[in-house]
């Protein structure tokens, strides 16, 4: 049995429901929880999909990232491999003298 916690969200990944409900049951005596019997999409913000037939688990950010781009009027823009020019030059010229706060914020959101 595997259980993951963080803050108040809980994840319990298991191969013997008989161990996984004796667990519940514990966990329950102590704590006011609220489970949730069907397989899980969704934890912290991850998408999860899960093949059982093909033995495979997919998580993923997408949702994350298309809120980020909605954020930051971004949706109608394209992808490209690299994000400036092949072979551009920076220099410390194209730094600004002094950092505005609320750019560094906003760019330690991402």
């Amino acid at each position: 049995m595997i259980v993951a916690l963080y803050v108040d969200d809980g994840l319990v990944a298991h191969n013997s429901d008989v161990a996984y409900a004796e667990f519940i049951k514990a966990l329950s005596e102590k704590f006011e929880l609220s489970t949730e019997s069907e397989e899980v999409t969704w934890y912290l913000g991850v998408g999860i999909q899960r093949e059982w037939k093909a033995g495979t688990l997919k998580l993923t950010h997408e949702q994350y990232v298309t809120d980020l781009l909605k954020r930051f009027n971004m949706t109608d823009y394209n992808p490209v491999l690299t994000p400036m020019e092949v072979g551009q030059r920076l220099s410390s010229a194209d730094c600004p003298d002094v950092l505005d706060k609320a750019n560094v914020k906003e760019y330690q959101q991402l």
